[in-house]
């Protein structure tokens, strides 16, 4: 069973910032659900990048505490789909990145 939860914005900014460390061209991120599974406890996120809907996918985290974190990089599943997109420079996590000029679509409004 699936409960209805949400994400400040920094929290989702969070998200976005784990993204562009090793994504490269990360115009928009926009945010579509977000939900705990009651059954295993674990927090889904689903994003689509860049207005594409080819490039949609949820990301499984375990901890709400983790979207605190600014330090970070994920990596997007499938694999397949988002490779062409991985940065040849892939930053470390503790790297400051700036993610002023990636437009966000936040959860509940912009």
């Amino acid at each position: 069973m699936l409960t209805k939860e949400t994400l400040t914005k920094r929290q989702q900014d969070n998200v976005v910032r784990w993204i562009a460390r090793s994504y490269y061209p990360i115009n928009k991120v926009e945010f579509t659900k977000f939900s705990q599974d009651k059954k295993t406890g674990t927090y889904l996120l689903s994003i689509k990048l860049n207005n594409n809907n080819n490039l949609v996918t949820t990301i499984a985290i375990n901890d709400l505490k983790d979207f605190d974190e600014e330090y970070g990089t994920l990596g997007l599943s499938p694999v397949s789909r988002f490779e062409f997109m991985k940065r040849e420079d892939r930053l470390e996590d503790y790297q400051q990145i700036d993610i002023s000029n990636i437009k966000k679509d936040y959860l509940g409004g912009k």
